[in-house]
């Protein structure tokens, strides 16, 4: 049995610019983080005893043949692209509901890869995870979204994320103290919004906007520069969430449906009780609320947000790895 453990993350900067349509011509830059909450896929060989060769367990369950007859798009399109032909069963846990703007889709493919190079005795190294997770989504099944979130699960950490033509990326994780990070971590507030859904409808017009939404995604891109600035330097973090809610009214701005009265009522909530900034998190219109706000002013931002559940906030240093490996007879 294999079992891979892979992290969701938080995106504070420049999203939307990870989109090739954008930054073939114009470049793109990210800030994120992983988060110490997970996906976990196991996978073992599946004994000649049934009357299917391949199972799989998620939100529902699957019995096929062969892949091909896999209805979950991701799954199918990660056990074709593998060339993937003996029997085998996979299963999947997470820590957090899927379609909430935390990278979950890709931290499934990310990991579903992960495990089944382990079950073929391949080594790979994040570089190759993020590719091929890329690959896997945005070529096999099509879906629209950047390139952002692949990376930030296989490499996991602290990350500055830079895209060029024709599809460069550079990778590299901000070397900041530990006691800053762990400033910047105490001031990170998540809520979610109780909405499941897919943000395809979303990415889909954002995709067809790009031309008309340059300029607010060259803004969103160039504060990439501005965050980092203030993280390296010793500057109080409150110009941190003053930029992230900057950045939330620019994103809003990209497509319709990115929020709605619902968001916008508990985002200005949060900001009246104290807290300096935030954003939807993902494409939008639902998922997990980010309410950035100082020690001090956590209470009475979560006394106005009492009816959202709160999910604690812990960044995380690890991207997808292995975490159990046995030797089947």
């Amino acid at each position: 049995m294999i079992i891979a453990r892979t992290p969701f993350r938080i995106s504070f900067f420049g999203g939307g610019s990870d989109y090739p349509e954008f930054y073939r011509e114009h470049g793109g830059a990210v800030l994120a983080t992983a988060i110490r909450q997970y996906c976990y896929i196991s996978i073992h060989r599946l004994p000649p005893f049934f009357p299917h060769r391949f199972r799989a367990s998620y939100a529902r369950t699957e019995t096929v043949m062969e892949p091909s007859q896999f209805e979950h798009p991701l799954i199918r399109e990660c056990l074709l692209e593998l060339a993937i032909r003996e029997g085998i069963e996979i299963s999947h846990v997470s820590d957090l509901p899927g379609r909430t703007g935390l990278g979950t889709s890709s931290a499934f493919t990310v990991g579903l890869l992960n495990a089944l190079h382990a079950l073929r005795g391949s080594r790979v190294t994040a570089e190759d995870l993020a590719r091929g997770a890329i690959k896997v989504e945005r070529e096999r099944v099509g879906d629209s979204g950047g390139h952002q979130d692949q990376y930030a699960a296989a490499y996991g950490g602290f990350l500055r994320l830079d895209f060029a033509a024709p599809q460069a990326v550079r990778v590299r994780q901000l070397a900041l103290p530990q006691a800053r990070l762990n400033e910047l971590e105490q001031q990170c507030l998540l809520f979610y919004t109780g909405v499941e859904q897919s943000s395809e409808s979303i990415l889909h017009e954002q995709k067809k906007q790009t031309a008309q939404n340059v300029p607010a995604l060259l803004r969103m891109r160039d504060m990439v520069d501005e965050a980092e600035r203030i993280l390296t330097s010793t500057a109080s973090l409150s110009a941190f969430g003053e930029l992230l809610h900057d950045s939330w009214q620019l994103k809003k701005s990209l497509a319709a449906g990115i929020s709605n009265d619902t968001i916008d009522k508990a985002y200005a909530a949060a900001r009246g009780a104290g807290a300096s900034g935030g954003k939807l998190l993902g494409a939008g219109g639902r998922g997990f609320l980010l309410v950035f706000a100082e020690p001090g002013r956590q209470a009475a931002v979560r006394a106005c947000l009492s009816a959202l559940r709160e999910v604690p906030v812990a960044f995380g240093a690890e991207g997808s790895r292995i975490v159990f490996c046995a030797t089947e007879p």
